[in-house]
């Protein structure tokens, strides 16, 4: 059928009318066939019993005051309201998981076409059917070491492409990418589409990670959905599905539900994060990044300064200390050689004079000898001229007297 056959029979039309159209004579309108629902559930004999037996789900107390649980047993669920009035009179003290017993009538919700129970008195049998399972699956994952904190993996500082197994058309997608696209918008973002409840869950969902886990170029695995009723996320504590999550070599990140859901999908991933808007806390922020590298290239700017200023101040002060130490010890060098070659001149000089002065002493000693024999020849001479001169004195004088003898004579 068309869009304007949908829209005609849209409009508010007489069931007469509808029935022409139609071509048939059984035709009815959703409040009448609810209402119809309604008479044969509420009325059938055969829905008549005195307690329905299951395990306690999604227990919550809404803003009137009315209890709302779900009673579930292998898959199948019934929703049951306690009014306001009823709880004070109730001994159950419900939680998520227990096993009880609820008396009370079946209704009929119209507006959502819904079956209820009415409930007038709910009893606890003890540890749900569920939760003894659900702690058989732990035990049996810890027995393999699979929630061990030592074989979780770090995930990649700076991932560049991010597989997300979730339903494509679900919030939990849009939430996911929003939030990682509005840390690090580069990222790349592959969404694997996979169902998240109903029978074909966790095939789905175990093919989804697997396909992922062998595309080299994907970084990290995120599973994720959104919150929902418990019934609804046990498919994430199934042992299947946790093993395939903890046996990828591609590091693993889980968001399933909101913050107060927990499952063991969630304990055997890598990581965890509370809700699908948290996945982008798995990605760096780049504006900080990017503030960081401006801060970092700044004091790394002001450090390359100073350390350059600190090394050139040492360099300059170690080359003046090593140039003081090399003209010292040059210095020292030639005050010992000039030293030691003013003692070795001055010796060879001292020998030199030495022997000049011994030479001469020598040379004195010798003249002083020739002067006094010259001395002595001299005064030798001397002595023989005066007495020759004495002599002839007196030979003259005794011609003298000689020739006035001969004179007077």
């Amino acid at each position: 059928m068309g869009v304007g056959a949908d829209e005609e029979l849209a409009g508010d039309r007489s069931l007469e009318e509808l029935e022409e159209r139609l071509g048939s004579d059984d035709v009815v309108l959703v409040d009448a066939l609810n209402d119809q629902i309604e008479g044969i559930i509420e009325n059938a004999p055969d829905l008549r019993v005195d307690y329905v037996v299951g395990d306690a789900s999604d227990v919550f107390v809404s803003s009137g005051g009315h209890l709302h649980f779900d009673v579930v047993h292998e898959g199948s669920s019934i929703h049951c309201v306690v009014f306001a009035f009823r709880l004070d009179g109730l001994e159950a003290d419900l939680e998520d998981g227990l096993q009880i017993a609820v008396r009370g009538d079946l209704s009929y919700h119209e507006d959502e076409g819904q079956v209820s129970i009415l409930g007038e008195d709910v009893l606890t049998l003890g540890e749900g059917l569920y939760e003894r399972t659900y702690q058989q699956n732990r035990e049996a994952l810890a027995e393999d070491g699979l929630l061990d904190d030592d074989v979780k993996r770090e995930l990649p500082a700076f991932p560049e492409r991010i597989g997300i197994v979730t339903s494509a058309e679900s919030d939990a997608r849009e939430d996911a990418v929003t939030s990682i696209h509005g840390r690090y918008p580069d990222v790349d973002i592959v969404v694997h589409n996979a169902a998240m409840q109903g029978t074909t869950a966790m095939e789905s969902m175990m093919a989804a990670i697997s396909a992922l886990d062998d595309d080299a170029r994907i970084d990290v695995i995120v599973l994720t959905r959104g919150g929902g009723a418990d019934k609804h996320l046990r498919v994430f504590n199934e042992t299947p599905l946790c093993r395939v999550a903890a046996n990828t070599q591609t590091p693993i990140t889980a968001a399933v539900g909101h913050e107060n859901d927990r499952s063991l999908v969630d304990e055997v991933a890598d990581r965890r994060v509370m809700t699908p808007t948290h996945v982008g806390e798995i990605v760096p922020e780049k504006a900080e990044l990017e503030e960081d590298l401006q801060t970092q290239a700044e004091r790394f700017d002001g450090a390359y300064r100073r350390t350059a200023t600190l090394s050139l101040r040492e360099h300059d002060q170690a080359l003046t200390t090593a140039y003081s130490d090399h003209v010292t010890s040059r210095l020292d060098t030639h005050e010992n050689e000039l030293e030691n070659a003013f003692k070795s001149t001055s010796k060879e000089r001292l020998l030199e004079l030495e022997a000049n002065l011994d030479h001469a002493y020598d040379t004195v000693e010798q003249q002083a000898a020739f002067e006094q024999e010259k001395a002595a020849v001299t005064e030798s001479y001397e002595q023989k001229q005066r007495r020759r001169q004495a002599i002839i004195l007196a030979l003259v004088a005794l011609i003298a007297m000689l020739l006035a003898y001969i004179v007077l004579t």
